[in-house]
């Protein structure tokens, strides 16, 4: 009986081990995995990192599926973050990450009620995740604007602009994206 449990774990053990051991090829990690497709033409087709997934980009729109120019029931409708601001100028969404990380979204509105502006400030938890952010947020702009000739600002096809800073200080890490016509 001893020898036959001998053989069998022998026999199980490295049928276990295959079935959990990936080929290293097929290893990845969430930062290295998903990249965003950079083309010489701006607003070419750009993949969506799981960072940029959880912030609620798109290939379509300017921000979380609102454009510019908008009329404020479309923003109402699209965003799904936690309301913390509505006035005749504004509507301000902050939304929740996963890992305790958030960003208050502030849309702009004009006299006609339509989006004019879009200010988004994201907090962070430290500096290898503000990094990471404006790494793949320079990439998903890259990719669908217009580089502007100065560092981390973009033209698209509509004259809007767009702009990401780091403004991170001592230990309070985050970034500020502006999109304004």
């Amino acid at each position: 009986m001893k020898k036959l449990f001998v053989l069998g774990s022998l026999l199980i053990l490295p049928l276990g081990q295959a079935c959990t051991d990936k080929p290293r090829s097929e290893k990845t990690t969430s930062d290295t995995a998903a990249s965003v497709e950079t083309k010489d033409a701006p607003n070419a087709e750009t993949a969506l990192t799981e960072r940029l997934t959880i912030l609620g980009l798109t290939t379509d729109s300017d921000w979380r599926g609102i454009q510019l120019g908008d009329p404020v029931a479309t923003v109402r409708a699209a965003e799904k973050g936690t309301l913390f601001e509505s006035d005749a100028k504004h509507l301000g969404y902050t939304i929740e990450f996963p890992n305790l990380e958030s960003a208050d979204v502030l849309y702009q509105l004009d006299a006609k009620q339509t989006v004019s502006s879009i200010d988004v400030d994201l907090y962070l938890n430290n500096e290898k995740s503000a990094t990471a952010y404006q790494t793949e947020l320079t990439n998903y702009f890259n990719a669908r604007y217009k580089p502007a000739g100065t560092p981390a600002t973009w033209t698209g096809e509509n004259k809007e602009t767009v702009t990401l800073k780091n403004v991170s200080k001592g230990k309070d890490y985050g970034l500020k994206v502006r999109i304004v016509e």
